[in-house]
């Protein structure tokens, strides 16, 4: 029986690190400092790397022989591994392991590199906008971290309320854990409390959810109207632009909807429907195509700066959504912590403390150690 307390604490105490992700482990027989880590890619990598490799494009060498030297500048990781590979003609989209298998990053680049073949755009010029577009893509999800990393520091705090209710009686001289153990009351003390717990921590890890939303591995909208705008550069009109980034994106299922939309635009502008005819089916991340097609249908003018801006604040708007989707889940926090959690710091907390300081009269049976 002298076991049972501590067991008590340790599912409150996993509750409280709820959020805290693994630790990371090395192989048995070495040390951490004999272990040469391998560089994880991140979004910010993969824009430093697209640039490289558009400054070395443009220098003059041909494409492999500059993803091989792009590759051998990169610490060795799954992007250097990556950059090998493609050096060795093989397709980025199907070359990346590990992490870049399912990057939206990776696959925004293939697409960029086969709307380049496709359409004859300066290669240069359109990684050069792709890695501005990837950087503010990592500025927006690190806004977004920056934005939830309250409301999760919250949860996890509100969480060990009922083990502070626990240690709270044993530093005023009571015994909570034993009223909770020892007598039939308790014990139902016990039971109610855990389930108010976890139902506290399934209702906030499923706000925590719905506020943070999908991540998604699907080429950003922001980055189809950049490659859009790209694809224009070379003389194409929209129709035909928005075509050849269709088919850029066939072979991606994340991004199936996305190409669907895309061509069936393009088929539409290019068959003579009006432009806000031919936008109608399009995704509202895809409507300011409709608008410009309007513009240039009016006027003729150069749609590629329109395009680029549009796809600008749509990553600028990133970070004020998740400041006001944060914002929210604070507010929304409050109900479960009222519901669940501040019942279960009574029931756990303060009904067995004050049963213990007034003698264990909260059941008739006590908990005796046993050989007492």
């Amino acid at each position: 029986m002298t076991l049972v307390p501590a067991l008590l604490v340790i599912p409150l105490a996993l509750l409280v690190a709820w959020g805290r992700g693994p630790a990371r482990t090395l192989p048995p027989g070495t040390t951490a400092l004999l272990v040469r880590p391998r560089s994880r890619a991140s979004t910010l990598d993969v824009a430093r790397m697209v640039e490289r490799l558009a400054v070395v494009f443009s220098s003059g060498s041909p494409i492999r022989q500059a993803w091989r030297i792009v590759g051998e500048s990169l610490p060795p990781g799954d992007l250097s591994d990556l950059a090998q590979r493609v050096s060795a003609g093989a397709d980025p989209r199907r070359a990346g392991r590990r992490s870049l298998a399912h990057s939206a990053e990776i696959r925004s680049l293939g697409a960029a590199l086969e709307v380049c073949e496709r359409s004859g755009a300066p290669m240069a010029a359109l990684l050069d906008g792709l890695a501005g577009a990837l950087r503010g893509l990592h500025d927006a999800a690190a806004a977004r971290r920056s934005a939830f990393a309250g409301p999760r520091a919250t949860g996890r705090i509100l969480l060990g309320l009922p083990l502070a209710g626990v240690a709270l009686g044993a530093l005023l001289g009571a015994d909570p854990l034993r009223t909770l153990v020892g007598t039939g009351a308790g014990r139902v003390l016990l039971v109610t409390g855990g389930a108010l717990t976890l139902g506290g921590w399934w209702w906030m890890r499923s706000l925590m959810r719905t506020a943070e939303g999908r991540v998604s591995t699907a080429v950003d909208p922001s980055v189809l109207l950049d490659l859009v705008a790209g694809a224009m550069t070379s003389g194409l009109p929209l129709a035909g632009a928005c075509e050849v980034v269709a088919h850029a994106l066939s072979e991606d299922r994340d991004s199936h909807g996305a190409a669907r939309d895309l061509d069936r635009f393009a088929q539409s502008l290019a068959s003579g429907v009006p432009a806000t005819l031919a936008a109608a089916h399009l995704d509202p991340s895809l409507a300011v195509l409709g608008q410009s097609a309007l513009l240039a249908e009016r006027s003729g003018a150069d749609l590629t700066r329109v395009l680029s801006g549009a796809a600008q604040d749509a990553r600028r708007d990133r970070a004020r959504e998740a400041e006001a989707a944060a914002a929210r889940l604070a507010v929304r926090l409050v109900l479960p912590t009222g519901t669940t959690l501040l019942p279960a710091f009574v029931l756990l907390g303060i009904i067995p403390t004050v049963a213990s300081l007034l003698g264990g009269s909260l059941g008739v049976q006590t908990w005796i150690p046993a050989g007492t």
